[in-house]
């Protein structure tokens, strides 16, 4: 009976470490990243990350079919005046970066991302939101969308359908209003609205409480010469940034927004009166 209790310990032990040995390679080969297309065909069915950023390359739709794993993506400063419609095969592709190109719209193909997490089109001075929401409103899972320095004029009320988007970053471009459908982001945790010249802030406060999962909101660089009054209707936020702008004084509504437990307004023309900080017991302040 010893005999067999040992064989057994042993076959278990066995089993054990080759599952961690097995484990320590599949972690290593999930996280090694790929900076060169011919080397990742080299075995193409174990790249999940790759990283062809500032390379002036063009790439047959038919390549993208061979990476069946890809969960990570960077085409960024590739001078792209086109985004490959193959880019839509990638079934399993959770991050993709678009930043830095020439490009104007993206290709119908990548509605097929269904699993996509992660979007970064940032810096694309051609690129036309309007023509390409309808494909990223079918990014039903995304997460993290960043659409910094794009010229963008308006927000299409298709961004309403992305439920899920816990992190959004519009900072740098030229719309004044965010529209109606915007309250639909449910989900919405964090905000950027930074370096925004044409923001009006006042008119959009009303859409930005209807937001009840953001925590965080980002107002900064945006010339803002007076913090409205509305602000305080922001009720659920945490962590409030107001650094670098050119407002003088603070509206008393912001003690009323119990939950705040950070507040900048660094790099303003704005001193506190000697003791006005006791008025925001339980908030870090950086002025």
């Amino acid at each position: 009976m010893k005999k067999y209790s040992f064989l057994f310990l042993m076959l278990c032990t066995l089993y054990l470490q080759n599952t961690i040995a097995q484990s320590k390679i599949d972690s290593i080969q999930l996280n090694r990243e790929y900076y060169n297309l011919a080397d990742a065909l080299q075995k193409p069915g174990n790249v999940f990350r790759l990283n062809l950023s500032n390379q002036n390359l063009s790439v047959a739709d038919s390549v993208w079919l061979k990476f069946p794993n890809l969960q990570y993506l960077s085409l960024k400063n590739d001078h792209l005046k086109e985004i490959p419609s193959g880019i839509g095969s990638l079934k399993k592709l959770r991050t993709l970066d678009l930043s830095g190109n020439d490009f104007r719209v993206l290709p119908a193909t990548l509605s097929n991302l269904t699993d996509l997490r992660e979007l970064y089109i940032n810096d694309d001075p051609y690129f036309e939101l309007n023509k390409s929401m309808p494909v990223i409103s079918q990014f039903t899972n995304l997460e993290f969308l960043s659409l910094k320095n794009d010229h963008i004029d308006q927000i299409p009320t298709d961004f309403g359908k992305l439920n899920k988007l816990r992190k959004l970053d519009l900072s740098g471009n030229d719309f004044k209003i965010l529209p109606s459908a915007f309250s639909n982001l449910k989900s919405l945790q964090e905000l950027y609205l930074n370096d925004e010249k044409y923001l009006q802030l006042n008119d959009n406060i009303y859409v930005l409480s209807q937001l009840p999962s953001l925590k965080s909101l980002h107002l900064e660089n945006d010339g803002l010469k007076e913090i409205p009054k509305s602000i305080g209707k922001l009720k659920n936020l945490e962590s409030l940034y107001l650094n670098n702008n050119e407002f003088r004084s603070l509206p008393k509504e912001i003690e009323g927004m119990k939950n705040l437990k950070f507040l900048d307004f660094h790099d303003n023309k704005l001193t506190l009166p000697q003791g006005m900080e006791n008025q925001f017991l339980g908030i870090k302040i950086v002025f």
